[in-house]
C-alpha cells in the first residue's frame, strides 16, 4: 500500500520533472532542485513523511531563507559555507567560491545557475584592480550570487599590503552596496582587518574563512563581530569562542566530505551533531539563499 501510494505521488512530479521542465527556462537556484528533492523525499520516506518533506520545498520557494532553513533539516543536509568544488550530496548545501582576475572566472568550467557563488578578487590574484572590480561588479549582480569573497590581506602574498587593502576595502565596500557578506581570507595581518573592519563600519557580516587561530585571537574577533569558518584544521578552544552564533564550517579547496568536518568539529565542541547541523542552519540566515 505504501509503494501504491508514493508512486502515486511521484507520477505529477516525473510528468512536471520530464514533460513541462525541459520546455521551460532554467528557474530553480536549489541542488537538488524542486522536483528532484521531492524525487528523494518520497522515495526515502514514503508517502506520508515524503509529502510533508515536499510541502515543506513549496515554503521555500515562496518564503527565502526560513524555509530553506525547514527543509535543511528536514532533508538533513549540511552546510559548505566556502568550497570550490559541489558537494558530496546532493541534499548538501555548499556556496562554491570563484576567483575573479581580469580574463573573468579564473576556474575552469561555468557553474549551473542553480549552484549558489560568491566571488572576489583574492590577494594572490591581484593583477588589474580597475578591470577586476569592474568584472566583479558585473559577476555579482547575477542571480545564485550569495556573498562575496574571498577578499582578503595575505602578509604571505606578492602584492603590497598597501595594494591589498585597496582591494579588500573596495570589495567590503561593495559588499555593503550589494547587501552581501563578505567571506574573508586573512593570513598574519590580524591587526590590519581589524582596522579596515573599524574604517568601514560594515553592516554586513564579515566571515573569516579557514580559521586556524587560537582561542585568545577567535574571542577577541567574535566580540568585534567577525564571524569565524572551521575546516577540516582548527583549534578546539576558538571553536568554543566562535559558538554558537558565530560559527561556520566549510571545506575550502580540500576533496573532503563536509559531514565529514560536521562529525569531528561536534566531537571538540562534546555536542550531538544534530544540534551542531541545527545551530548552523540557524547561522546561514545571514546569507540571502533567496537571492
Amino acid at each position: 500500500m505504501r509503494r501504491f501510494f508514493t508512486t502515486l505521488l511521484l507520477l505529477p512530479v516525473y510528468f512536471y520533472k520530464y514533460c513541462i521542465s525541459p520546455m521551460t527556462p532554467a528557474s530553480c537556484r536549489y541542488t537538488p532542485t524542486c522536483s528532484e528533492y521531492a524525487v528523494q523525499a518520497l522515495k526515502k520516506y514514503g508517502p506520508v513523511k515524503g509529502l510533508y518533506l515536499r510541502l515543506n520545498e513549496y515554503f521555500v520557494a515562496i518564503l527565502g531563507v526560513g524555509a530553506v532553513m525547514i527543509r535543511f533539516r528536514n532533508a538533513m543536509g549540511y552546510y559548505d559555507i566556502h568550497t570550490h568544488q559541489m558537494p558530496f550530496h546532493k541534499e548538501d548545501i555548499a556556496i562554491i567560491n570563484r576567483i575573479v582576475s581580469p580574463m573573468g572566472d579564473m576556474q575552469p568550467g561555468s557553474l549551473p545557475d542553480t549552484v549558489i557563488r560568491s566571488y572576489g578578487i583574492h590577494p594572490w590574484y591581484i593583477y588589474n584592480v580597475k578591470e577586476q572590480m569592474d568584472l566583479l561588479r558585473v559577476l555579482v549582480s547575477g542571480s545564485g550570487v550569495v556573498a562575496i569573497g574571498e577578499a582578503g590581506l595575505d602578509t604571505l602574498a606578492e602584492s603590497p599590503m598597501d595594494l591589498q587593502k585597496e582591494v579588500f576595502l573596495a570589495q567590503a565596500n561593495l559588499a555593503e552596496e550589494t547587501h552581501k557578506p563578505l567571506i574573508i581570507h586573512c593570513v598574519k595581518a590580524w591587526a590590519d582587518l581589524i582596522a579596515c573592519k573599524k574604517a568601514v563600519k560594515p553592516e554586513m557580516p564579515w566571515i573569516i574563512h579557514g580559521f586556524r587561530g587560537n582561542g585568545e585571537l577567535a574571542s577577541q574577533l567574535v566580540r568585534l563581530g567577525f564571524y569565524l569558518s572551521f575546516g577540516d584544521r582548527f583549534n578546539p578552544s576558538a571553536l568554543r569562542a566562535a559558538w554558537p552564533d558565530f560559527l561556520f564550517l566549510e571545506t575550502d579547496d580540500k576533496s573532503i566530505d563536509i559531514r565529514g568536518v560536521y562529525q569531528n568539529v561536534a566531537e571538540a565542541l562534546d555536542i550531538p551533531e544534530e544540534k551542531l547541523r541545527i545551530q548552523i542552519a540557524k547561522n546561514v540566515s545571514i546569507f540571502h539563499l533567496n537571492g
